[in-house]
């Protein structure tokens, strides 16, 4: 099924509003703080704002400070007065910091605290998400939503709730003072305001065109590296690398144009708005020069750099509040995923009286409306039976065992266990008795004797030792360094694929289903293993019914029933004697084998083609 069409992590976002209020929402558990951040934030703004005019009446009043003894020649400070003004303007300027230091710090609070709580929603909501989801979103985009978007909402959210409020605050707040002062010079100072803010929305716009460019050639440079190594085998047995180095070197270069264009553009903007704010600083110099004080003139040169400031800033807080709300809503996107179908209030919960007879009566399901797979299916298998499902790819084997586990939910009929519908039971008690084997390994970053343990924590050595015995591993452990204690990379990729199946097959084995499920679980083993391997599964698999999916047919002879399956539909029933005696479509599989001709590969290519 292919992927969700998700937003990608370079646009905007496509219900700003909508996804805007939902943030808002989820801080709203912690109002008080971000209230005490925006006074705190305006305070220090305030305080900044008022220096400036201290220190132009401290300078006004300079003369003051200073007693000048004309015949001797000499200058006595007054200390008493020299220290209590500038003592008071320092003290101000550390109050100013103070309160800006603490508004960050509790900022970074409130960030971390939502990343923290988002991603204990993302991980809740994960374990409620079906199976289709993970079949129809890619790993990465999930792991990329729980990480790089929480990392972008909380890295910047300090930033906007401070700069926002005290930029505002030292924009009105320095207009007010520079008005009050002298109106003639800060209608000077103001003629930067329109030229600066010109600059910054024309440059702006430009670089963040290229910005995004830059972003969306980052993760196709990224995406084509990965997928590189990934198969860099396929690449040399195919003598691609000259075709990889051109493409590799195609995106490089139009990365690196969009980088240095976008860079040198948004460098643009602080030498610009500075040459802007040294034609004021002229201007102001030479009026106020004429109609007022040197000590007017430094505070004009103060407040015009708190005036200017939050225009720079414009266009970067711009920016970053469509990345953070754009973050905001791929996160909104997958927590409002629709989750598995709930559990009924009095459903079973207990394994203890599972048997496991399965009928499935008048089942029909399709992964989408328009293309229907399995329709009508009955099927009866009694408790303790062997089940071998067989047939081409896309036939619905994989599909039976994932209905069978609730992975997906039939569209309509019913699938019993021991004469009670699989929807009478919980999840956990359904998949708590049934063990699965797939021929896609998974083992996680971790002890051997961990990964056993995964599926019965409660299992001692000796129960270990054995089904590591009857899964043909045993003596593979104890070769290595430390042995059930030998540390396992992610994946298991320090070991063999073959091992790893072997491993995950002691673990089945272990935690002692009353249902095993094989899928094609012996074939990344060789022959003579996969021999010893089916000796052990024969004994497991007495007394409980298994459902095994198998290309190689020789591995199911022993079936007690044999299922072929074809486009959705059970075709032949039977064990592997009356199939070959019906002379249908299990013998034509069952003699390609030895003639050499794959029917399955056949039917393969009639599916692909319809």
């Amino acid at each position: 099924m292919p992927p969700r069409g998700r937003m990608g992590h370079n646009e905007k976002p496509k219900e700003f509003k909508k996804t805007f209020r939902k943030m808002l929402k989820d801080f709203a558990n912690q109002w008080h703080l971000i209230l005490f951040i925006v006074i705190l934030a305006i305070g220090s703004a305030i305080l900044t704002v008022v220096t400036p005019s201290l220190l132009r009446k401290i300078l006004d009043n300079a003369q003051n400070m200073f007693t000048v003894n004309e015949v001797e020649l000499t200058v006595t400070i007054k200390w008493d007065i020299f220290l209590s003004n500038f003592g008071l303007l320092l003290g101000l300027y550390a109050i100013a910091a103070l309160l800006s230091w603490l508004s960050e710090f509790t900022a970074v609070s409130v960030s971390a605290r939502y990343s923290y709580d988002m991603r204990v929603k993302i991980q809740n909501k994960l374990d409620k998400l079906p199976l289709s989801y993970f079949d129809r979103v890619p790993y990465g985009d999930t792991l990329s939503v729980g990480t790089n978007d929480v990392d972008n909402i909380s890295r910047n959210l300090q930033s906007i709730i401070t700069q926002i409020f005290s930029g505002i605050t030292l924009f009105f707040g320095s207009l007010i003072a520079m008005l009050i002062i002298d109106w003639r010079i800060a209608l000077v100072a103001f003629i930067s305001l329109p030229l600066s803010f010109v600059f910054i929305i024309f440059i702006s716009v430009f670089s963040g065109k290229l910005f995004t460019k830059y972003r969306k050639d980052l993760g196709e440079l990224n995406g084509k590296i990965e997928e590189t190594y990934a198969g860099y085998k396929i690449i040399k047995l195919f003598n691609k690398e000259k075709d990889v180095e051109e493409s590799f070197e195609k995106t490089n270069v139009s990365m690196e144009k969009s980088d240095r264009y976008s860079q040198f553009l948004s460098g643009l903007i602080f030498p610009t708005t500075f040459f802007v704010n040294n034609l004021c600083y002229v201007g102001i110099a030479v009026v106020a020069g004429i109609v007022s004080t040197a000590g007017t003139m430094i505070s004009f040169f103060l407040y015009l750099n708190l005036f200017t400031r939050p225009l720079q800033q414009i266009g970067q807080i711009a920016n970053i509040i469509q990345s953070v709300v754009a973050s905001g809503e791929r996160i909104y996107s997958l927590l409002e995923e629709n989750e598995e179908v709930k559990d009924n209030e009095n459903a079973i919960t207990s394994e203890e009286n599972i048997k496991g007879m399965f009928d499935f009566e008048h089942v029909d399901f399709s992964y989408s409306k328009d293309k229907p797979l399995i329709e009508d299916m009955n099927l009866h298998v009694n408790a303790g039976d062997m089940i071998a499902i067989v047939g081409p790819t896309g036939a619905g084997k994989t599909t039976l065992v994932n209905l069978i586990m609730r992975f997906y939910e039939i569209n309509s009929g019913t699938i019993k266990l021991d004469n009670i519908s699989t929807k009478e039971y919980t999840k956990n008690c359904l998949r708590g008795s049934i063990g699965m084997v797939l021929q896609d390994t998974w083992l996680f970053k971790g002890t051997i004797k961990e990964n056993l343990l995964y599926g019965n924590q409660d299992a001692t050595n000796e129960e270990i030792i054995e089904a590591c015995k009857d899964a043909h591993i045993h003596h593979f452990i104890e070769t290595l360094p430390g042995g059930y204690n030998y540390m396992l990379n992610e994946d298991g990729n320090n070991i063999s694929q073959g091992q790893r199946q072997l491993l995950t097959i002691a673990r089945a084995i272990l935690s002692k289903p009353k249902i095993l499920i094989l899928d094609e679980a012996t074939s990344s083993v060789d022959t003579r293993t996969e021999q010893l391997i089916q000796d052990a599964l024969d004994n497991i698999m007495k007394g409980r019914t298994s459902f095994v999916i198998a290309h190689r047919l020789s591995t199911i002879k022993n079936a007690k029933t044999i299922i072929v399956m074809k486009k959705g539909h059970i075709v032949e029933t039977g064990n592997h004697q009356e199939l070959l005696a019906k002379n249908g479509f299990y013998a034509e599989l069952y003699n390609s084998q030895f003639s050499g001709i794959n029917p399955m590969a056949k039917e393969e290519n009639s599916v692909l083609e319809s």
